[in-house]
């Protein structure tokens, strides 16, 4: 092997950012000797190393932008522990089509059931397919707007957010609310409709919204436009992770 040509490829592969095949080119090169590999063979395999690195890294900063909560995946979710769930309505729901559709998906259920799981393992089935997403809980979402109007700067956040292709707002319950929420999370889902998916998760039914946020005429206006072409996932009659699953605290009956 000619050294001071390795040396020269090995750079001009990293000048031409393919830093990935000048790292594996030596080995590359070894394997294609040994192997009897042909020069387009060779550079084939060379080009899947490069893409394949790349594709990776593209998929890490897509999660790592949408800031899903952390140890949750289909690689770990349990399939058979929950009785009141639609497993094939879920497995179907894998296959992202109501992304590609722009329509927005509601999961329901008590809480503890697992729609936190389920919505960021969608995302992150998302993220691996191309798609942008951003993962919220709503208390954040709405104080990150309500914090805009302070510089008038709502506008461009909502701009900003109808860029992606999943938003996922996470535990719509009660919260801490401020008279501006209502408005503000009409803004968010009426710019939205139709161009961004919204995944949301709710462990109190749809008639509640508006109690919980304190406005239930604006908030019958952010559900219709929700409810509009949406998929729903309901988990009836849930058994709660938290109080049943296998990290829930063993309780021990008392000794006698």
């Amino acid at each position: 092997m000619n050294d001071l040509l390795l040396d020269k490829v090995t750079k001009d592969l990293r000048t031409l950012l393919l830093k990935d095949m000048a790292k594996e080119l030596e080995s590359g090169l070894q394997r294609a000797a040994a192997n009897g590999l042909g020069h387009l063979q060779f550079l084939s395999e060379m080009l899947d190393i490069q893409l394949d690195a790349r594709q990776k890294r593209s998929l890490e900063r897509r999660i790592q932008h949408a800031v899903f909560p952390t140890g949750m995946s289909f690689d770990n979710f349990d399939w058979g522990f929950q009785p009141g769930l639609n497993v094939e309505h879920l497995k179907n729901l894998q296959e992202l089509s109501f992304v590609r559709k722009k329509s927005p998906l509601l999961i329901s259920g008590k809480s503890g059931t697992g729609k936190t799981h389920i919505a960021t393992s969608i995302g992150i089935k998302a993220c691996a397919a191309g798609f942008k997403v951003r993962f919220y809980t709503l208390q954040q979402i709405l104080a990150l707007l309500y914090a805009t109007l302070a510089d008038d700067t709502t506008d461009e956040l909502l701009i900003k957010l109808s860029k992606l292709d999943i938003l996922i707002v996470d535990h719509i319950n009660h919260i801490r609310t401020k008279p501006e929420y209502p408005s503000l999370l009409l803004d968010l889902v009426s710019v939205c409709q139709e161009k961004v998916s919204l995944i949301l998760t709710t462990s109190i039914n749809i008639e509640e919204w508006g109690y919980a946020l304190g406005n239930p005429s604006v908030i019958g206006a952010v559900a219709d436009r929700i409810l509009h072409r949406a998929e729903v996932l309901i988990i009836r009659k849930g058994r709660s992770y938290r109080t049943e699953g296998p990290e829930a605290p063993k309780i021990n009956p008392e000794s006698e």
